[in-house]
């Protein structure tokens, strides 16, 4: 299940980076002033992302809701709608249309997590 959290936090950044990542330069015969120093932000973004991820989804999971008394079915869900916005509005940018109705399935699958978070927390009395 671990994996499945990192999958769908990675996978819509790859996503989004990748076209950002084919349209750059091709090296010239002469070295740039900035080196590496691209690659280095992006890493530097990536361990950033990962350490959040981390933070916010793998730490303290004994209990079945969040810090702030959210269930983790309401997050989960909300991460899963993000996820499936970005994967819609990247597939429309690049006119996958394969793409695009992943996204509206995550968006809804995304949304149900949600409203199924939301009545266990009702009935919680949260």
């Amino acid at each position: 299940m671990r994996r499945t959290h990192f999958t769908l936090v990675t996978g819509p950044l790859l996503l989004a980076s990748s076209p950002l990542m084919a349209q750059t330069a091709a090296p010239s015969s002469a070295p740039a002033a900035s080196g590496g120093m691209g690659w280095l932000w992006i890493v530097l973004l990536l361990a950033v992302v990962g350490a959040a991820v981390w933070y916010f989804m793998f730490r303290n999971k004994s209990s079945g809701t969040s810090s702030m008394g959210l269930d983790r079915d309401r997050v989960a869900g909300s991460g899963k709608q993000a996820t499936g916005a970005v994967k819609d509005s990247v597939g429309s940018v690049l006119g996958d249309t394969k793409l695009q109705a992943e996204g509206k399935m995550d968006n809804v699958e995304g949304r149900a997590q949600n409203t199924v978070g939301g009545v266990k927390d009702t009935l919680r009395g949260s």
